[in-house]
């Protein structure tokens, strides 16, 4: 989910069984959260330099990766469907 505290945006997660709630970004404007398809990573939009990028964290915080673009603004990102080229 996307958390709102004193005006900034993060990345969190909430366990509906154990209640346990944790934010696992600490950005200004971190938007957009999707599940990787094995549900171990979370991809979400950020803002660097005021520009829209790419970036990662894992279910429990403790990886985060930022993807780097040359151009272009982030925005709405989600997982796609894994296409095997050699099968084709």
């Amino acid at each position: 989910m996307v958390h709102r505290d004193r005006g900034n945006y993060s990345i969190a997660l909430l366990d509906l069984k154990s209640g346990l709630f944790r934010v696992l970004t600490d950005g200004r404007l971190d938007e957009g959260p999707s599940f990787a398809p094995n549900g171990s990573m979370l991809l979400y939009a950020s803002q660097q330099d005021q520009r829209g990028v790419l970036a990662a964290v894992s279910i429990d915080g403790r990886t985060r990766q930022q993807l780097a673009f040359h151009e272009g603004d982030i925005r709405e990102p989600t997982w796609g469907p894994f296409r095997d080229e050699s099968r084709f």
